[in-house]
């Protein structure tokens, strides 16, 4: 029997990209003892077709077929009903919410899903003696930088803490809850930062479904798409054109690091707590995108320029060189040209099918 693998918010947008990642690389799809995935998701924002593609993708590899839980993480006897049926070696933990403006608007629900859940899930591991984790977290742990000589650089993992949103308080929150549970029962984790997930799977079966959907690069790949004006938040930020500078990062780069920092802790390479960011430590401003995205569509695409949103940073690159050193991770995928052209594939399937 191989390792036991519990993937949370497997139905969603990252955590389905990962399952795919994992299903297709030769380090875990290869051998005689392939390992049991188990997909745990309340479906609030995932997708149960995710889930199913995902499922009949990994019995055409010849995976045994993935366990589903449709469990919230706080539901604790369904949780723990469902650690005793899957038994895991490890956990990846991408269920969370992920909006920092419904953050700003309902700051106590994101502290209940966030950090609550996250909570009963090490209460469940501990439990079941589970003791290998890799944590999604976001750059948003950093939030506005204070020195000003800094906060135009690539973030270090040594960045000091300073999140303007109860959606990166609530992952640092987070954090500090799996370090603790290394130093009170031996939790080995680790946890990757990245901000701007972006893209779509090369194959076109899954891409970024919120709703609604909040994100920069679906939304103006649908104002294209429909003829339709993009609103733009903050052009006054001190940047090189007055907008938002952001990491973006292919999910396909995002996938591989999991499952490199997974196969590292499954072989005990990797104890206690670590952190590595993920980014490409150049970054894009809202306009670049958009106008990068005009050259992929082939048209222009008009925006309308409207106030800041309360809780955005001006900047947030992420300096990726921990990872690459010590993971051997490398951002191949995430040329912005290639996230535009993956995610604008996965959009016109996406209006093609409702």
């Amino acid at each position: 029997m191989g390792y036991k693998v519990l993937i949370t918010g497997a139905a969603g947008y990252i955590g389905s990209h990962f399952v795919e990642a994992l299903i297709d690389s030769d380090a875990f799809s290869k051998g005689s003892a392939l390992p049991q995935l188990s997909f745990l998701d309340d479906l609030s924002t995932g997708h149960l077709e995710f889930v199913n593609t995902l499922k009949a993708h990994a019995l055409q590899r010849g995976f045994p077929e993935p366990k589903f839980y449709q469990v919230n993480l706080l539901d604790v006897d369904a949780l723990n009903e469902a650690f005793a049926s899957a038994q895991p070696d490890a956990v990846l933990h991408f269920a969370a919410k992920i909006s920092v403006a419904e953050s700003v608007e309902r700051p106590e629900f994101y502290f209940e899903n966030n950090v609550k859940g996250s909570k009963n899930l090490l209460s469940a591991m501990k439990a079941f003696g589970c003791k290998r984790i890799v944590f999604s977290s976001t750059a948003a742990v950093y939030g506005k930088v204070l020195d000003p000589v800094l906060a135009h650089q690539p973030l270090l993992e040594n960045t000091p803490f300073n999140p303007i949103n109860p959606y990166g308080e609530s992952k640092l929150q987070m954090e500090n809850a799996i370090r603790e549970a290394h130093s009170e029962w031996g939790l080995n984790s680790v946890i990757f930062r990245y901000f701007n997930a972006a893209g779509a799977s090369p194959r076109g079966s899954l891409g970024e479904w919120h709703e609604p959907e909040t994100h920069l690069i679906p939304l103006l790949l649908r104002a294209a798409i429909g003829g339709r004006s993009l609103q733009v938040y903050g052009t006054d930020y001190d940047t090189r054109d007055g907008s938002c500078v952001r990491d973006y990062i292919h999910l396909s780069d995002l996938a591989s690091a999991h499952l490199l920092g997974l196969s590292k802790l499954l072989k005990d390479e990797l104890l206690g707590s670590t952190v590595f960011n993920l980014g490409t430590a150049t970054g894009n401003t809202v306009l670049e995108v958009i106008h990068a995205a005009e050259k992929v569509v082939g048209s222009a695409i008009q925006f309308e320029v409207h106030p800041r949103r309360a809780g955005d940073s001006a900047v947030l690159v992420a300096d990726s060189s921990r990872a690459r050193n010590e993971l051997g991770w490398q951002p191949i995928h995430s040329s912005m040209e290639n996230i535009l052209k993956t995610a604008l594939q996965w959009e016109r399937r996406s209006q093609s099918t409702n």
